[in-house]
């Protein structure tokens, strides 16, 4: 094999033969490592291919030695074609939810070429198959041809020809029966049984949460039915927190036909056995009496002097993981595994190629679960805010009403021996009595007949709650919920009641300081605090806090 040096505004500039290629595409990686002689090495952004094969790329960074000690060697690192794909995007038209294509698969290839932008380095071999497919929203370019692929029973492949890389979907090949186990180096991994179970939770709280089950019998056959039980029972949960139940009905059986295994397998060919990651491959232990089929879901090629050799990854999860779960957008676009050239780790930095990001996955549904957590607490904070207004309301209200009721039973004044009443003049005949007190009747003291002189017969005296003077006995108001207090009142004057705050309540605004912005699936913020203004967004609803 012959490696050929492209430049993009030049051509084709050299062939090399001494060099070490290293590629792996497929499931994850896809990238290269190219070691030459300095003097035949290519320069940064030209294409590095063996012509007629899918193993190529283009360079994108360059490490060389100088000095005394110069090993006369460059490395140079890399996206193959596959990676090249998956760095771009299958964006929905503006107005569109999704992104769906159908037509003669041909045509079909191009027109997505086409969108990524990619038609001077790709082209679309002629193929008048009929396919179809609605892509998940952001799908990456190779992630998302491959569920196309897949979904119409097909394979991609691609192949340098004609100054283009020219990309197909041909059918899947089955290697059972033409590839002889003994052929192959493998690790086997036969599973008895894998999750059967699949418990679908999406939208919604507690009871009103929508929740879907599938089952799968023991040929991997996923329905409504169940038909495994005890220790043959083998359950895990999809986390979908934004699917309706209709969505749950359609993903989660996918989601349950992805864990349907019978096993693992780790391949090496002896000879030059080369095969498409997307092909089915056999492994066969005759001592033992087992057999796996599995599809090939990653392949490494190492170019060492001319000569290739081929190892393969296959098979699918087993029964190792319990949980599950997924969101209506996310960066990976779910739709395939095309995945980048990118690697993930841990620090949040960008060097070459390799970002690095200190918050996991894991970590990040944590975040997620525990700000669902405080917007619900924000909101019953709110909404228990509103009760004990209401209740306050309802204790001054109360308290009114007692001191004029009150203020209604005072002792009623009758003419008699002692008393006499006329019209507005109240006169004691029998001054042998002391002033009334608040446990000894008596007779009226000045204060009070000040407050009685000019009111007619039957008029309704003024301010009765206020001339009351007190309650017999104190009362004790108290407020609970989102704020709580008490005081004890004897009516005697203002009600104070001294508050604290539930730390809940604040919670969400605390979160969520001004300049703050805010992804919905549609509520307005401002419902739990603050006031926010609506920006523009292409996917989620996005809410910026601006008081």
């Amino acid at each position: 094999m012959v490696l050929v040096v492209s430049d993009p505004a030049a051509g084709d500039v050299r062939e090399i033969e001494e060099f070490e290629l290293d590629l792996a595409f497929g499931s994850d990686e896809n990238a290269l490592k190219l070691e030459a002689r300095a003097g035949e090495a290519p320069e940064e952004g030209q294409f590095v291919f063996i012509d007629g094969t899918e193993y190529g790329g283009v360079v994108d960074e360059v490490t060389y030695d100088t000095g005394r000690d110069a090993s006369g060697t460059v490395l140079c690192k890399g996206r193959t074609w596959h990676g090249i794909l998956a760095g771009k995007r299958l964006l929905p038209d503006s107005g569109s939810g999704y992104l769906a294509v159908s037509g003669k698969a041909g045509e079909v290839l191009a027109s997505l070429i086409s969108r990524m932008g990619l038609s001077g380095l790709f082209s679309a071999a002629v193929d008048d198959t009929a396919v179809s497919y609605t892509f998940d929203r952001f799908a990456d370019g190779y992630g998302g041809l491959k569920a196309l692929a897949k979904a119409n029973g097909r394979k991609v492949s691609m192949r340098r020809l004609g100054g283009k890389v020219e990309l197909s979907l041909p059918p899947v090949v089955d290697y059972a029966d033409k590839v002889d186990s003994d052929l192959l180096d493998f690790t086997l991994t036969s599973v008895h049984r894998c999750v059967n179970h699949l418990v679908c939770a999406g939208m919604g709280e507690l009871e009103n949460r929508a929740v879907v089950h599938f089952y799968a019998d023991a040929a991997g056959n996923v329905s409504h039915v169940q038909s495994l039980f005890g220790v043959d029972e083998i359950c895990a949960l999809y986390d979908y927190s934004n699917a309706d139940e209709a969505k749950l009905e359609e993903e989660g059986r996918k989601k349950l036909q992805e864990y349907q295994t019978q096993g693992s397998v780790e391949v090496a060919a002896h000879d030059d056995i080369d095969v498409d990651v997307g092909d089915m491959i056999s492994a066969r232990d005759n001592a033992h009496g087992r057999t796996v089929n599995a599809t090939v879901a990653k392949k490494i090629v190492k170019v060492s002097r001319g000569v290739a050799v081929y190892s393969y990854e296959v098979g699918g999860e087993t029964t190792t993981k319990m949980s599950s779960s997924g969101v209506a957008e996310s960066s990976g676009g779910g739709s395939g595994g095309g995945g980048h050239a990118y690697l993930a780790g841990k620090g949040l930095t960008l060097n070459g190629y390799t970002f690095a990001a200190e918050v996991d996955s894991a970590e990040l549904k944590t975040v997620e679960a525990k700000a669902d957590a405080a917007r619900t607490a924000a909101s019953n904070a709110s909404a228990a805010a509103g009760e004990a207004q209401e209740a306050a309301k309802g204790a001054a209200t109360a308290a009114e009403e007692n001191a004029t009721a009150i203020a209604g039973k005072q002792d009623a004044l009758a003419a008699g021996a002692n008393v006499s009443i006329d019209g507005a003049t109240i006169s004691a005949k029998d001054t042998t009595y002391g002033e009334a007190t608040a446990t000894e009747s008596g007779l009226m003291s000045a204060a009070d007949k000040g407050r009685l002189d000019g009111l007619a017969t039957g008029e309704t005296v003024p301010k009765k709650a206020e001339t009351a003077g007190k309650l017999a006995a104190t009362r004790t108001v108290a407020i609970s919920g989102a704020v709580n207090g008490s005081a004890t009142w004897d009516g005697s004057g203002d009600l104070s009641i001294v508050v604290a705050g539930d730390a809940a309540a604040a919670g969400f605004l605390a979160a969520h300081p001004v300049g703050t912005y805010m992804e919905t699936s549609g509520f307005d913020p401002s419902d739990y605090g603050g006031e926010w203004q609506a920006v523009p967004s292409v996917g989620p609803y996005t809410w910026i806090r601006t008081k």
